[in-house]
């Protein structure tokens, strides 16, 4: 009887013990998600956020374009105007929707009439949109019902302690999935550097800035092999873009 007795209460303290555990991980995955969004500005000013423009340069990836690259994007409803110099050195503008990825494409200033090359050049720009886009608004991942994001501890690189966050979204904002881990200054909430699953790519952030709106991204990203960083000279968020920068080149 004793036995039994003694065996009952330590299951209920393991079981105690182990819903303090579960409780405190909750808290602290909470904790953290607000830090990441006050770091930014706050989840309202970003939800409240419609109209972007923004430019990149670097990321080493793409065969479609060369230099820099400029983006206007409507958030609410994924209309987006790409502006660029292709690798044959002629000046694109695709005008499409991120959503559907359909629109017009314009070469040199002129609109393409066959449909196959247009559909060509508009998934392209669209792959290279949420390329420059990834990165950008990469604090803003958290937002969406398909989130997944799990603290996994602290580690010290350098003299730098950082908190690290695997996260997952299969849908942001921006349609692209986000798989890896961030780094997250654990007293300021900031983006200091992310692993990305995907293809193993390690960026540390190096600049942040006010884009206006009270919203603050990261627009400096470097890695060990310098033809990979990327950086974002133009980045704003816009109360307003004239209707026909989506319709007319």
């Amino acid at each position: 009887m004793m036995h039994n007795f003694t065996k009952l209460k330590l299951n209920l303290f393991f079981m105690l013990l182990g819903g303090i555990a579960t409780a405190f991980g909750q808290g602290s995955q909470t904790g953290l998600a607000n830090k990441l969004w006050e770091a930014i500005g706050g989840k309202e000013n970003w939800q409240n956020a419609r109209y972007f423009m923004f430019s990149c340069i670097g990321g080493g990836n793409s065969s479609f374009t060369q230099g820099e690259r400029t983006y206007l994007w409507d958030k609410q409803d994924g209309y987006c105007r790409f502006e660029g110099v292709t690798t044959d050195d002629e000046s694109v503008i695709a005008l499409f929707n991120i959503k559907t990825h359909k629109g017009t494409v314009y070469i040199n200033g002129e609109k393409l009439s066959n449909p196959k090359t247009s559909a060509d050049v508009i998934k392209e720009a669209s792959a290279e949109f949420e390329r420059d886009a990834y990165l950008l608004f990469l604090p803003t991942v958290l937002e969406g019902d398909r989130v997944s994001l799990t603290v996994t501890g602290e580690k010290l690189i350098g003299s730098q302690r950082f908190t690290v966050v695997d996260i997952k979204n299969h849908k942001t904002s921006f349609e692209a999935t986000v798989d890896g881990q961030l780094y997250v200054d654990a007293q300021t909430g900031r983006v200091q550097q992310w692993l990305s699953h995907q293809d193993q790519n390690r960026f540390a952030v190096s600049g942040f800035k006010d884009i206006g709106g009270g919203l603050v991204l990261p627009t400096r990203f470097t890695t060990d092999d310098t033809t990979h960083n990327i950086s974002y000279p133009i980045a704003a968020a816009l109360v307003n873009i004239e209707a026909q920068k989506f319709n007319i080149p």
